[in-house]
């Protein structure tokens, strides 16, 4: 699922419209619906603070889409992290994270 599809599933969630994600979140109105018309721009880093403010959501929930009531202290950590890790450098975390658990089953 990409940002803006997370972004929809929210909202339908709450009943919300892009004009309400607006107003409640201070972005501006042309900001958001840029997102979804055929300039199709990606939210930055910030705007999605601003909408997980208004969403009352964590980013760790947003880009994860599990309620972190059910996260330890340490996986809301890695999400936080993760999600501030450049898209193209991804594999590069989940090369690590998959030869660390590799050596960890070899001990």
């Amino acid at each position: 699922m990409n940002v803006h599809e997370r972004i929809t599933e929210l909202l339908e969630k709450r009943g919300w419209s892009l004009y309400k994600l607006a107003k409640e979140s201070g972005i501006y109105e042309t900001t958001v619906y840029d997102w979804f018309n055929e300039k199709h721009f990606t939210p930055s880093a910030q705007s999605i603070e601003y909408i997980c403010a208004a969403l009352n959501i964590s980013q760790a929930e947003f880009y994860s889409g599990i309620d972190e009531t059910n996260l330890s202290d340490e996986q809301l950590r890695l999400l936080e992290l993760f999600a501030k890790v450049p898209a193209k450098k991804h594999k590069v975390v989940f090369d690590l994270l998959k030869a660390l658990s590799d050596t960890d089953n070899r001990i």
